[in-house]
């Protein structure tokens, strides 16, 4: 049965995605749960709310038992992917989230304004992907905190000037970036003795926002294109932002499936998210677990079958595939 849920339930919804406190989320997913009209159709959404509401006044309660206060520095992943925006001060970190996504971070021209990390959920083709403002890096002083986020990044967009001093930007990012064990899968050539974090780095150069910069950029990119991937943009003119997100996507390397029901379309909004290379019956288990248990065989419309085709549980599927399952 439909849910047939109202306009005010999608604003409640994006609301409680980007409530950053305990209380905040409380609040945000109580108000969410009120929009949803009471029929059998929302039957499981109000019951699988309630228990993540459940959950959070749980969490909430012994955090207050404890005497203890949530970090600004724990931001709980969210979506299929988290991004982290990192860079020197007065590059546009804060800019490029307003842009990207609908959170409202304090933007100033004034350095050191993000003294705390700040998310938001950026969409890209019904798949949700989150990106965390970071503060501004800095040799001399640093939360220590701020790196743990960076390092369970599945990808960090490094954001430079090109109107400052670009590459002195580029290099000291790295620079600190390296100096806390965090380097791109591609920087092969590294001696350390203690764990490394392989998380892929994209460059982001700023100010792009005339074709007579574009002169500028394209010096910016001969030299450091054979070893990095760089790609320009303007915040202020808004150019090459849709480019930007195709290749943050590109660069998570997740692909969108979607489970089709027997005699029934499937919901072209509702992807389910899977890494690069995933089977049939690592969809099945994401889809549920009976069905990973039981699974006979499934059907395939998309990349390389004809509409409709059997395949058994080791097939890989392809971004954009529709998987039929059958037990």
């Amino acid at each position: 049965m439909p849910a047939n849920l109202p306009p005010e339930y999608f604003s409640a919804e994006r609301e409680f995605k980007e409530a950053k406190s305990l209380e905040e989320k409380i609040q945000a997913l109580e108000d969410l749960i009120s929009t949803i009209p009471k029929h059998k159709g929302t039957d499981k959404l109000r019951a699988d709310y309630r228990r993540k509401l459940a959950k959070l006044k749980s969490t909430s309660q012994a955090a207050k038992k404890a005497g203890k206060h949530t970090s600004n520095f724990h931001i709980e992943r969210e979506g299929a992917a988290r991004v982290s925006v990192v860079g020197m001060p007065n590059t546009g970190k804060s800019s490029l989230l307003c842009k990207l996504t609908h959170a409202t971070p304090e933007v100033s021209e004034s350095p050191f304004t993000t003294w705390a990390p700040s998310p938001g959920m950026m969409n890209y083709e019904n798949v949700q992907i989150q990106l965390i403002d970071t503060p501004p890096l800095n040799k001399d002083y640093y939360e220590p905190e701020i790196f743990d986020i960076i390092k369970s990044s599945d990808l960090i967009l490094v954001l430079i000037d090109l109107l400052a001093n670009p590459i002195e930007q580029f290099q000291s990012s790295i620079e600190i970036l390296n100096g806390n064990r965090i380097y791109s899968p591609h920087q092969q050539n590294v001696t350390e003795d203690r764990k490394i974090f392989w998380v892929p780095i994209l460059i982001i150069v700023n100010k792009d926002d005339d074709a007579k910069l574009d002169e500028d950029f394209a010096v910016l990119d001969e030299l450091l294109h054979n070893e990095w991937e760089i790609v320009s943009i303007s915040l202020k003119n808004e150019r090459n932002l849709e480019e930007l997100k195709r290749l943050i996507f590109s660069h998570l390397k997740i692909i969108r499936v979607y489970s089709k029901p027997p005699h029934k379309e499937f919901d072209k909004t509702q992807p389910f998210i899977l890494g690069e290379g995933a089977t049939i019956e690592e969809f099945a288990m994401q889809v549920h677990k009976d069905f990973y248990d039981k699974l006979k065989t499934a059907r395939v419309w998309g990349k390389g079958v004809y509409d409709g085709q059997l395949v058994g549980r080791d097939h890989i599927i392809y971004d954009g595939d529709v998987v039929e399952l059958h037990i």
